[in-house]
């Protein structure tokens, strides 16, 4: 059993409560909480959303959760976001300690969080969009047009 430095992890992307793969996390999610964290929301051309730590940052929307079995949970989201626990370095996205507040109520706690490493990333090049407003799940469902400024 993996001791994790946190019982919280925020996700903002496929995992979100009614999001496509939440279905896999969800009968082992024990509490749920709306949540954000400071940082940019970019969507690549995959669909997949990324978190980059940029300045300036802004807020990216999400949710916090702790589950019954951490491990089970961890092995699902670490295959989904490309983290590997025997090469960090060689991971699509690391999983890092972040504080996150907890919306409405504004409590700060530490969770695992899913980043991009700011070294690797190039919006231009990775024809990354900037997903305005930081939630996903809005962002998603806006009316697309040609023309967006990477």
């Amino acid at each position: 059993m993996a001791d994790y430095p946190t019982p919280y992890v925020f996700v903002y992307d496929v995992f979100l409560r009614d999001a496509v793969k939440h279905v896999q996390i969800a009968p082992y999610v024990k509490t749920w909480s709306r949540a954000e964290i400071p940082g940019k929301l970019y969507q690549l051309p995959t669909g997949l959303p990324i978190v980059v730590e940029e300045d300036p940052a802004g807020k990216v929307f999400g949710e916090v959760m702790t589950f019954e079995d951490m491990n089970e949970v961890i092995e699902i989201i670490d295959a989904q976001e490309g983290y590997r626990t025997d090469a960090p370095a060689m991971s699509r996205l690391l999983r890092e300690v972040r504080e996150v507040t907890l919306t409405p109520g504004g409590e700060k706690v530490k969770a695992l969080v899913y980043l991009f490493p700011k070294e690797k990333f190039n919006a231009k090049e990775m024809y990354a969009v900037h997903a305005h407003g930081g939630d996903w799940r809005k962002f998603v469902m806006m009316p697309r047009y040609d023309g967006y400024q990477h």
